[in-house]
């Protein structure tokens, strides 16, 4: 008697976790979906800066409950995509030139750190990055991007070799570290990404750079990946002195 109860207690338990577990993973895929969703919009500049996140709008919109809403919100924020203000509601950030020097110095400062511990620790052979250069290289550019998805997907490919290359060095907490900026780097590189020439420039140097360290020239391969930075960087601030004129042009208005 005891022991069928017992089963019976555990068949029960059994059918409350499952739900349970049920329940759980299908609000961490609706999250995960929500987060993607939002920061692809994001960045890519489909939400723009200074729009708000109106969370009853979105939740409509999106068929979803305002709890999975809010932690995205909370997540967006964290990776300084949105701002929330008690009272007004959650912004997205504007892009900035400041900001965007500012992550420069902090990237130019991290990746290269990053390259110096692959010459102290004497590794040569770089599989997941030599796989990522591979990709790049073997893609064919469309001369006219038929969707916005398209665009984004072939900018996707080209944005991970840097936090790749900043995961080789072998530290995880710079790796945490840096996958919470990766967003928010994105963001400008996405800008950058487009323009005449960008994505030639980009297949050239991530060769390259991949090529210097396999044959043990670091020094070399830092100082082109320094150069590379130093260029994005001197390129979209002056797209961002236009984005940021614009703005203040709007506002005056």
């Amino acid at each position: 008697m005891f022991s069928l109860t017992r089963h019976c207690l555990q068949s029960t338990l059994d059918r409350i976790f499952s739900k349970e577990r049920n329940f759980m993973l299908k609000y961490q895929n609706i999250s995960t979906s929500i987060l993607e969703f939002l920061r692809r919009q994001i960045v890519s500049g489909k939400i723009q800066g200074g729009e708000r996140l109106i969370e009853n709008k979105l939740s409509v919109e999106l068929g979803v409950s305002r709890p999975p809403l809010r932690e995205t919100f909370r997540i967006l924020q964290n990776e300084s995509l949105v701002k929330s203000t008690p009272r007004m509601g959650t912004f997205v950030t504007k892009l900035s030139g400041s900001d965007f020097n500012q992550i420069c110095d902090l990237r130019i400062m991290v990746e290269c750190f990053a390259v110096q511990q692959l010459k102290n620790s004497g590794i040569r052979e770089l599989p997941e990055l030599k796989k990522i250069v591979e990709t790049q290289n073997a893609i064919q550019i469309p001369k006219k991007f038929i969707d916005d998805e398209q665009k984004y997907t072939l900018f996707y490919k080209f944005s991970k070799f840097h936090l790749q290359l900043v995961e080789s060095a072998g530290n995880s907490y710079l790796t945490h570290w840096y996958r919470g900026l990766s967003s928010n780097i994105a963001r400008y590189q996405y800008l950058f990404f487009f323009q005449p020439g960008a994505i030639a420039k980009d297949l050239k140097d991530h060769t390259k750079m991949l090529n210097l360290i396999k044959s043990g020239q670091l020094d070399e391969a830092e100082a082109l990946l320094k150069a590379h930075l130093e260029y994005q960087r001197k390129k979209l601030m002056t797209t961002l002195s236009r984005v940021e004129k614009a703005d203040m042009n709007a506002e005056g208005h």
